[in-house]
């Protein structure tokens, strides 16, 4: 049986007395993550046993990530961040002059700048402008051409809290040899993902998945049996025929230069158990009817609204455009209500501790905000 949602604020480190509505930006940490950290510090004195026995952990979460993303274990790596694992798959493919990468120009900068960087290659970064704030799927495959060989999107664009089709994307690709990397940052933990449907899966593991700034690098080998990262290092290949040479590991652990990120992984297992306790598609349904509910309200003060309406087109970000964001930021805090603002915009992040009454708070204070 899954657990009823909205999740007790209780399970949850610092949120007594508070209305948090910045899971997009930094939710707060589990109370289970104590019993966690202190598992990692009793390993770690351990020594060589100890350390063998992070690995086991970090196997253990490849598997829960596996699972949520519709991938195989061996698909997972664990990462710094999600940078890192958009320029492990920028690295691998052998461009050309005249190659062609595609993305949103309303996207995060890390696929923006890790495309911008292949200029010096001769290859050329194509934008793709939103219609308002609103990317269309149509634009961004009618973008890519026979010189295509990259598409990059997240699946709940950081600025303006916008779900793609990724079906559609997906869809669209299909056949052309144009390979499909999804940033998956803000949507890891609040919708269901879809590896599936992607070459490669990137994402973030401390905004809505509830861990800690690490990343993961999801590699669908049934797509893309046979990619190389550009790189190598102790940890991603095994002794060649001379020290001079390598082979690389037949999994996503070749993405792994070095050791992974083994206290996140710590922290990570508990994070996913407690997610999955909820199920997914409970803790989706949860955030879009919250995030619906603030959509209207922020229609109706008559603000910009740039999250679109309808429960497939957002997930748990809803934006709006603001003069003086941080202000309004500064002055919810001093309510103990926690919002995010950056970039002439106002965010505010639903998650499954949010409760009805938080959204209401927030909606009937946000005027005086304004002002």
């Amino acid at each position: 049986m899954s657990r009823i949602l909205p999740a007790p604020k209780r399970d949850f480190i610092g949120l007594d007395g508070k209305v948090h509505l910045a899971a997009g930006g930094e939710p707060p940490l589990l109370t289970k993550h104590r019993e966690a950290f202190e598992a990692f510090a009793r390993d770690k004195a351990r020594g060589y046993d100890g350390y063998w026995t992070h690995w086991k952990v970090d196997d253990e979460v490849r598997g829960q990530i596996a699972r949520m993303m519709r991938l195989e274990a061996g698909d997972i790596a664990l990462l710094g961040n999600a940078s890192d694992g958009i320029m492990s798959v920028v690295s691998g493919f052998d461009w050309k002059p005249g190659d062609r990468v595609v993305a949103p120009e309303l996207d995060y900068a890390s696929g923006r700048y890790a495309f911008a960087s292949l200029k010096r290659l001769g290859v050329e970064a194509a934008m793709v402008p939103a219609r308002g704030w609103v990317l269309s799927e149509d634009d961004l495959l009618a973008a890519c051409d026979e010189r295509t060989r990259l598409v990059y999107a997240s699946q709940v664009n950081a600025l303006t809290g916008q779900h793609l089709d990724l079906e559609k994307l997906s869809a669209g690709l299909n056949g052309k040899g144009v390979a499909l990397m999804v940033d998956a940052s803000h949507a890891f933990g609040a919708v269901p993902l879809r590896g599936d449907l992607c070459d490669f899966l990137v994402t973030a593991c401390y905004k809505f998945a509830l861990g800690i700034h690490e990343g993961i690098l999801g590699w669908n080998r049934r797509r893309q049996p046979d990619f190389m990262p550009g790189g190598a290092g102790w940890s991603s290949a095994e002794p060649g025929a001379t020290p001079a040479d390598y082979v690389m590991k037949p999994d996503a652990r070749r993405f792994e230069y070095g050791n992974a990120g083994h206290l996140g992984a710590y922290l990570l297992r508990e994070s996913l158990a407690y997610l999955e306790s909820f199920g997914m598609e409970a803790i989706a349904a949860h955030n879009r009817a919250l995030a619906e509910q603030l959509i209207a309200g922020l229609t109706r003060l008559g603000l910009e609204v740039m999250t679109p309406a309808g429960k497939a087109n957002h997930a748990g970000n809803v934006c709006f455009v603001c003069p003086d964001p941080e202000a309004v930021m500064r002055r919810a805090a001093q309510d103990d209500i926690l919002i995010w603002a950056d970039n002439g915009r106002v965010r505010v992040s639903v998650h499954l501790f949010t409760t009805q009454e938080d959204v209401e708070r927030f909606m009937d204070r946000l005027p005086i905000y304004l002002q």
